[in-house]
């Protein structure tokens, strides 16, 4: 069984998820911190997917939170591949981090961009590097690199969106945050 990775920000990048779903009817759907969960289950269940298939994970700040949040989540399915589907210009910086996180787990990460987002520049080549830093000193140290102001601004909608699922009984990993 394969990982679809959906990192969240951008609630349109579930259409690309959704497209990749269609393609391999037994990956599992992974959705990071996305925002709006009723959205996010109206698109999903509107494209047909089950229940079963899909769990949302609130443990993620940030790019780098979003796959040490998940993975745990998706080594337990024992994925030969993971379908990382973020913005076609959020995509190097991601699988920098990716590549970090997920290193010695043999389990193949594949870059599945959104393309309809509106023209956007490629990310600072400085935000690539300091993520790759942060995803690799994590790897090798345990050790969480992260801005404390980021995660106190954003981690009260999360802690929302979680707890929305909880009482709508959507499928949802237990808040570790």
């Amino acid at each position: 069984m394969d990982v679809i990775l959906e990192l969240g920000g951008n609630t349109r990048r579930l259409y690309k998820a959704v497209e990749l779903a269609d393609q391999y009817p037994q990956a599992k759907i992974v959705v990071s911190s996305e925002g709006s969960p009723d959205r996010c289950v109206s698109i999903l269940r509107g494209a047909g997917i089950r229940d079963d298939r899909f769990v949302f994970d609130f443990n993620a700040w940030d790019t780098v939170t979003n796959f040490i949040g998940t993975l745990n989540l998706i080594k337990s399915f024992r994925p030969k591949k993971v379908y990382v589907v973020t913005d076609k210009f959020h995509m190097k910086r991601s699988m920098a981090i990716a590549r970090g996180v997920f290193f010695l787990s043999f389990i193949k990460l594949i870059p599945c961009p959104y393309m309809g987002s509106e023209p956007h520049d490629p990310e600072p080549k400085k935000y690539v590097r300091m993520d790759r830093y942060r995803a690799w000193l994590w790897r090798l140290t345990g050790h969480l690199k992260y801005f404390p102001h980021v995660k106190e601004d954003r981690m009260p909608t999360i802690r929302n969106d979680h707890q929305i699922c909880v009482e709508e009984s959507y499928p949802v990993t237990k808040m570790r945050i």
